[in-house]
């Protein structure tokens, strides 16, 4: 596809009132569709030397280690982030104990260390669940109003449906300071970040601010057009910076993503985790949310 005129995106953009198209694009209503709540962590983790073990079996322990490690570690670094009312928490923290619960993002093998054990360290992933008290069946939009609750985004749009020629506003809201990338897939699985962008390059809001896609320093307008039908809006947020992602630029506006949907969200997660040694308190909240709009003549 061109960089000024993508025909496969439902959303047209107007640079500095030049029209060009890209295909078009909408969200859902006031309430997110899907949303996935974790935490990365970094830990270590060790194995002893055996004699009755190979050291591929001992790497394996250790990196085994290493994920039982950041379950409990990200247990204690999600319930720090939270603030007690009454000594109870309003909400259950769910969290697997099984090592498959465990994405492993980045790893590193530092090898047999001076005291004989296998050294490895990871970067991993650990996704969890709130579950309301007893007769609430959603949290969401108490917890989008508490800056003491985990870390949670709201995605909404004015309406869940629009038609050709319509423009759409897209709005987040978090519970607390948080950084985000904000991209748009189309029908046929393009994907486009709108934020952060050429010209709104700062991807950290205040919590409790209301953000407008387009907004303040952006040059595009959302406009729908043909082809049409379901299409995405994925909300990245993160309590601490986010990886590198490969983009490029599509006229001077906005970016085009260059990896699939997965990959983008693997580097997306190599935040930048600031802990002192030995802290097992700190790591970095993650959310994801997605919402979908319908798009017809």
């Amino acid at each position: 596809m061109r960089p000024n005129h993508y025909c496969s995106f439902l959303i047209f953009i107007i640079l500095c009132a030049v029209l060009r198209s890209l295909h078009g694009q909408g969200i859902t209503d006031s309430k997110a569709d899907k949303d996935n709540r974790s935490a990365i962590v970094e830990v270590d983790g060790y194995a002893y030397l055996s004699e009755d073990k190979t050291i591929k079996e001992i790497r394996e322990e250790a990196l085994s280690n290493a994920k039982r490690m950041a379950l409990e570690q990200a247990h204690t670094f999600i319930s720090s982030q939270s603030k007690v009312k009454n000594f109870q928490l309003e909400y259950d923290i769910v969290i697997s104990e099984a090592e498959g619960a465990v994405c492993v993002l980045d790893s590193k093998d530092h090898g047999i260390t001076d005291d004989n054990r296998y050294h490895t360290w990871i970067k991993a992933e650990v996704t969890y669940s709130l579950k309301p008290p007893e007769g609430k069946a959603d949290l969401s939009a108490e917890l989008v109003k508490n800056p003491d609750a985990p870390l949670t985004v709201h995605v909404w749009t004015e309406k869940s449906e629009y038609k050709a020629g319509e423009r759409i506003r897209v709005f987040l809201q978090g519970n607390k300071d948080f950084y985000a990338r904000v991209v748009y897939r189309d029908v046929q699985g393009n994907l486009l970040q709108m934020l952060p962008n050429p010209h709104r390059r700062d991807n950290f809001f205040r919590g409790g601010k209301v953000i407008s896609i387009p907004g303040k320093g952006d040059r595009f307008d959302l406009e729908v057009g043909p082809p049409f039908g379901i299409e995405n809006i994925i909300v990245y947020a993160s309590s601490a910076e986010m990886g590198d992602a490969d983009v490029t630029a599509v006229g001077n506006a906005l970016y085009s993503v260059q990896d699939d949907l997965k990959a983008y969200g693997m580097k997306t997660r190599g935040v930048k985790i600031v802990q002192s040694e030995g802290d097992r308190s700190s790591g970095a909240e993650f959310y994801e949310a997605k919402c979908e709009v319908k798009t017809r003549m």
